[in-house]
């Protein structure tokens, strides 16, 4: 997994002193997929002595930053490059044979956003998720509603989805 994340830019430069940007991906990734909603209770989880340890052995993490270091390296990454990294990994544990696969595409829009002041209408978001796993690996944000298409065009054609079935709302 995290082979996948050295890849991710950033908005400047970055030496990874203690700890790489990947593996503060690697760390949050992995702790929202055990069920954690925020930084804060991924922090906690992390520095936990049998996780730090998994962490260690299976990941090669040696070292946890602390809360704010966290944060600050995730404030440091590109968010598109972070989405194309993440759609590589999340494709790369789909099964080799994808003959016959459903991929259906749909778009959400996320309705709180468009009351924050760093949007200036809510935020529109194309999913692709593999039907019979239940697996969302691909997503694209899009400036408004009626630009859906173009974008659920473009993110096929980013997709390795030959001979699977493409439904689209």
């Amino acid at each position: 997994m995290i082979q996948y994340f050295e890849e991710v830019e950033t908005t400047q430069e970055y030496n990874g002193y203690f700890c790489s940007i990947a593996e503060a991906i690697t760390i949050v990734v992995l702790g929202s997929i055990c069920g954690l909603r925020n930084v804060s209770q991924i922090h906690q989880w992390a520095e936990s002595e049998k996780i730090s340890g998994f962490l260690k052995e299976k990941f090669a993490i040696k070292h946890i930053p602390c809360y704010y270091w966290l944060l600050s390296l995730l404030k440091l990454v590109k968010p598109e490059s972070l989405n194309k990294c993440l759609m590589k990994w999340a494709e790369s544990i789909l099964p080799e044979d994808r003959k016959g696969l459903t991929i259906a595409l749909d778009g959400k829009t996320i309705r709180s956003t468009g009351k924050m002041a760093s949007y200036d209408s809510p935020l529109h978001i194309i999913s692709a998720q593999v039907s019979e796993l239940g697996i969302t690996f691909a997503s694209k944000s899009v400036e408004g509603k009626s630009n859906e298409i173009p974008a659920v065009q473009q993110l096929i054609s980013e997709l390795d989805v030959q001979d699977c079935l493409i439904v689209a709302d």
